[in-house]
């Protein structure tokens, strides 16, 4: 379980320091996002897979994406581009983030770190945030561990960049390739060194699931209502973030949503903690709007998890599902809750 022990002064003092000299570098103007850079955790071996942002001139930073869940969530957005709702995005990425942004941005939390540690920040992108990102959380202030992690590939992280500017080192995110950097302990200190590594990155795989309730499907089989209605279906977290008790990290319900493509209309809505229970909540919820409302014409699903939910279910009660890049109906209904929140 991750710990919430706070960092500890000079350990801030320190993290400062290298964003700082990272933001000074701006390794930005010649480095995209792809071009990964690992560093290990001299800790616990875990590599952190960090990518520069900040190419496109609009969000400065560096992305620590941790261990194959890391690289996995990185790898599925770079290959998803546009075609996955932005709401979702965030919860693809479990990683750290130090960003520079403006003042205005900081939380308050922010503000009296910084003026506690006697710093001053001026300009724009110039004020240095520090941030735990995990799918299903709102992104949240770092703990210890996270923090010394954060020192170490902010650090490290410079050193390759500088040399990729220097010619010394390549880097090829499309062909596999990356730095690795290191450490090993001397005399009580950590000695840092580089080698060449392979980018094996894990793809998300979605198992079919299989429908096993018979008597349901038979049941589902006899509905004479046959309605030209296609329907759009899908789970996401909500954009709604949920903080239980002061001081703690809020977190994001999960959703199970059914809209009706041509009106927009929600046909059904239901809100569970874990995406663990997708597919059971996906299967009871959508039965019973079939048994109340009759079998749609068509259901349409984005590529991925939901088609795998629904293959087997669709197949056995002659439904046609159909693999979508958008659903505009359940985008258009999460954009309103953004625009309400």
């Amino acid at each position: 379980m991750r710990t919430t022990d706070k960092p500890t002064e000079g350990q801030l003092r320190e993290l400062y320091e290298a964003a700082v000299d990272f933001n000074a570098a701006k390794p930005w103007k010649w480095l995209y996002d792809s071009d990964l850079i690992c560093v290990e955790n001299p800790e616990d071996g875990m590599i952190g897979y960090c990518s520069v942002m900040g190419r496109s001139g609009t969000h400065f930073a560096l992305g620590v994406f941790l261990g194959e869940a890391g690289i996995a969530g990185f790898s599925y957005l770079m290959e998803s581009g546009d075609t996955i709702p932005y709401y979702e995005a965030v919860h693809h990425q479990d990683a750290l983030m130090a960003s520079f942004e403006d003042r205005d941005v900081l939380d308050k939390k922010d503000r009296d770190e910084i003026k506690e540690l006697g710093l001053t920040f001026r300009g724009r992108n110039a004020w240095p945030q520090f941030r735990r990102f995990e799918p299903g959380y709102f992104p949240w202030f770092i703990n210890r561990e996270e923090c010394s992690f954060l020192i170490h590939a902010l650090q490290q992280t410079l050193i390759v960049a500088k040399q990729y500017q220097e010619g010394q080192v390549k880097l090829d995110y499309l062909h596999g390739k990356s730095i690795l950097r290191y450490s090993e302990k001397a005399n009580g200190e950590l000695a840092w060194h580089s080698r060449g590594c392979g980018l094996a990155i894990p793809h998300l795989v979605h198992h079919p699931v299989e429908f096993t309730d018979d008597l349901l499907v038979q049941r589902l089989k006899r509905i004479s209502v046959r309605t030209n209605s296609v329907l759009q279906v899908d789970t996401c977290y909500l954009p709604m973030p949920v903080q239980e008790t002061k001081n703690e990290r809020p977190y994001f319900p999960r959703a199970f949503i059914v809209a009706e493509k041509r009106s927009g209309l929600i046909l059904d809505y239901s809100t569970y903690q874990a995406p663990e229970h997708d597919a059971d909540e996906t299967l009871a919820r959508i039965s019973d709007l079939f048994l109340q409302r009759g079998i749609p014409k068509e259901i349409q699903v984005r590529p991925g998890q939901m088609a795998s939910v629904l293959e087997d279910f669709c197949g056995k009660i002659d439904l046609k599902l159909r693999v979508v890049e958008r659903l505009a109906s359940i985008e258009s209904f999460i954009g309103g809750l953004i625009e309400e929140f």
